[in-house]
């Protein structure tokens, strides 16, 4: 297969639905020697901030000349950005070759009735490139949940656990202790494990584990943290023993993430040379695409994946950073999501709203959004369909010094931020 064949035959592969487990991955992996086992893995979960932290310790270990592996998901711009190596994505010819050798091994388990999904593939494709790589550390970031997530099938790992809170409670649970314990499913014995602040409920369920599981737990409280300053060129904070960290990513969670990033390569200290300034120059440099990304300053126009209530509650606190007159809101939701709270919560900083829908089978048409807003809102609202439209009506209707703001899901902001950028670049 060419690139473009590979990236077709992965985004449409369809297998009957059963009940999650990780048997079938791991009977893939067993066939090319089980490469996840031959990685040093960082494996970061939680419901919001895996991208950033993964980011964070991964642009750290780079600057101190480590080579370093990084899955994440979803994509923003194409398939290879998931799978990078020192922030160099795979080239389309190792993710064509790799996908090819994949797929016959693949299609000898769909004659064993052993089935395998699009996600299991593309995480099989990212240990087996990643082994081959000879790499110092692989940072593997959670596709949803933990337990039975396809990343999830390594003997060891350092886990990490992001601020947890309610997403994806028709799949994970529909309490926070019961999400706890399925992203909880990543320790292993004997590990070593790494929090940000959680609420009581998602702390005490991974102490509860890690108990059981003999493992250490680490973690700090947010007054470990003192934030020195914070705009819309990020933040500078100290952390324990480090002063003026300089972060470019924005918002105050932005520096709780950072610390967490902090906390993991301190204990990495431990067993490998890693120099502060340097820890402190990756931090600086990391980037997360897609989250609270500033695409132009006149007209300034923002993008964040925020798509759930937690995280539209941290873009609330981000827009905060920015100076601006009205707030022009481009939103959508995918239909399992906590429409009620989140709608509320972002009709709140808007002053005008542009809606769309969302290129994903799980989308809210555009009828049953505009009612919901209608039932609470008195703000103009702009129904269309066509997200190219809805992005020239975002800036239409703002004026000298209003800010533009797309959020509601990472779907919808794929499509957004390439609109924008086309747009910017003719």
């Amino acid at each position: 297969m060419n690139y473009t064949e590979s990236v077709t035959w992965l985004e449409n592969r369809n297998i009957p639905l059963g009940e999650f487990t990780l048997d079938n991955i791991k009977e893939l992996l067993n066939i090319f020697h089980k490469p996840q086992d031959k990685l040093k893995i960082i494996h970061i979960t939680g419901t919001n901030g895996k991208g950033s932290v993964a980011s964070f310790i991964s642009n750290a270990l780079i600057e101190n000349n480590y080579k370093v592996g990084k899955f994440t998901s979803p994509y923003i711009t194409n398939i290879r950005e998931e799978i990078e190596i020192n922030n160099v994505e795979i080239s389309e010819k190792d993710f064509a070759d790799l996908a090819t050798e994949v797929r016959e091994k693949v299609e000898e388990l769909d004659e064993k009735k052993i089935f395998v999904s699009g996600f299991e593939i593309l995480t099989s494709i990212s240990y087996i490139y990643f082994a081959r790589k000879n790499l110092d550390f692989a940072v593997m970031e959670v596709g949803m949940g933990g337990r039975v997530d396809a990343t999830n099938v390594m003997e060891k790992s350092i886990p990490v656990f992001c601020h947890i809170s309610l997403d994806h409670a028709n799949i994970l649970g529909d309490t926070i202790e019961k999400i706890a314990r399925e992203k909880g499913g990543i320790i292993k014995e004997d590990s070593h494990i790494f929090s940000y602040p959680q609420e009581e409920a998602a702390r005490r369920e991974l102490k509860k584990i890690s108990l059981e599981k003999n493992s250490d737990f680490e973690e700090f409280n947010e007054d470990e943290v003192k934030i020195l300053r914070s705009n819309e060129l990020g933040n500078i904070f100290n952390f324990r023993n480090y002063k003026n960290v300089e972060i470019s990513l924005i918002g105050e969670h932005q520096a709780l993430n950072a610390s967490l990033a902090l906390m993991v390569l301190d204990f990495l200290k431990e067993e490998y040379k890693l120099d502060e300034e340097k820890i402190k120059l990756g931090l600086k440099n990391a980037k997360n695409i897609g989250r609270t990304e500033c695409l132009s300053k006149n007209p300034l126009i923002v993008i964040d994946g925020s798509h759930n209530l937690d995280s539209i509650e941290r873009i609330e606190e981000s827009v905060k950073k920015f100076k601006y007159n009205k707030l022009i809101l481009g939103f959508s939701l995918l239909k399992d999501k906590d429409h009620e709270h989140i709608l509320k919560k972002i009709e709140n900083i808007a002053d005008k709203i542009v809606l769309t829908e969302i290129n994903n089978e799980r989308h809210t048409d555009l009828v049953s959004l505009e009612s919901e807003f209608k039932k609470f809102s008195k703000k103009e609202i702009y129904p269309i369909k066509n997200r190219e439209e809805a992005v020239e009506k975002t800036i239409s209707l703002a004026e000298e010094g209003d800010m533009i703001l797309w959020c509601g899901s990472l779907y919808l902001i794929k499509d957004i931020r390439k609109i924008i950028l086309d747009k910017l670049s003719k």
